[in-house]
């Protein structure tokens, strides 16, 4: 059995193809348009191979392969904006370079996460490095909502408990703010768009964090310190003073932008995220 597979993105464009029969697995992989790399292996039996086959298939689909159908060639890789080749440098970026354990809190290390980003980030020009610092900031004000304000409340802030009611205090810190939106981007893309979909994807099974510890305040400087690691002798704030120039609009500490309505407190939220509060409350 046969079976055909492609992968486009603002980067890539491969191809894997995989053949299966008896107790052979052939796979053929590389970039679209070249004869590829070869890849065969025996399996003791047949029903092994298929088995073996058929979970290499599921990881290439939730990698993001498309399959293709018989005798159907592979797509024209389109072409990406400057935007979508930015986003997509930004998030490869912070998931490439640091790997861990979504289903353990404990596997994460924040402090090394962005040495590591730093590291990844020191590769690449200052152009790439004012794209990476342009995104964030836009990425920090599609976080300025009532909601992940809400999120915020319920991860920190002082509360009150009588029976089983939590009425929260609605205080919301402007440094505090800004530092727990940039731990939200530390946890990359699917939480990202996750999140802003429905504050209550936190408590969904798919991520565990340590809510003891959501200040991600480093990641603003992160592009300015990988350029000083890559060029020493440039200014110290040369990508972050770049960005504000050209694109004043983005200025997250000053910036124009508002919420689109005011978040609420008290006994409120309790019943507008009633799953998130009764899961995160008890290990507060």
């Amino acid at each position: 059995m046969k079976r055909r597979f492609v992968y486009q993105d603002a980067k890539s464009d491969k191809f894997w193809d995989i053949d299966f029969e008896g107790t052979t697995q052939t796979v053929v992989y590389g970039k679209t348009g070249t004869a590829g790399r070869e890849a065969v292996k025996e399996f003791p039996t047949a029903e092994e191979c298929t088995k073996e086959s058929e979970k290499l298939i599921l990881q290439k689909l939730k990698k993001g392969y498309t399959e293709l159908g018989k005798g159907e060639a592979a797509p024209e890789k389109r072409e990406y904006s400057e935007e979508e080749k930015a986003d997509f440098f930004f998030w490869e970026a912070i998931e490439k370079s640091y790997k861990y354990n979504k289903k353990d809190w404990k596997a994460y290390n924040l402090e090394e996460h962005i040495e590591k980003l730093t590291l990844f980030l020191s590769k690449y020009s200052e152009e790439r490095l004012i794209s990476f610092q342009k995104t964030l900031q836009q990425k920090l004000i599609s976080l300025y909502t009532a909601p992940i304000a809400e999120l915020y409340i319920i991860l920190g802030n002082e509360y009150e408990k009588e029976g089983d009611t939590y009425s929260f205090d609605g205080f919301i810190s402007d440094d505090g703010f800004l530092y727990f939106r940039c731990w939200l981007l530390l946890k990359g893309k699917e939480f990202y768009e996750d999140i802003t979909k429905d504050i209550e994807s936190f408590v969904s099974g798919k991520y565990h964090f340590d809510i003891g510890d959501t200040w991600g305040e480093d990641l603003l400087y992160v592009a300015d310190e990988a350029n000083i690691e890559a060029r020493p002798d440039s200014d110290e704030d040369i990508i972050r003073d770049t960005v504000y120039e050209k694109w004043p609009e983005l200025n997250y500490d000053f910036g124009e932008f508002s919420m689109e309505r005011e978040p609420k407190s008290g006994e409120e939220l309790q019943k507008m995220y009633p799953k998130l509060v009764a899961e995160i409350m008890p290990i507060r």
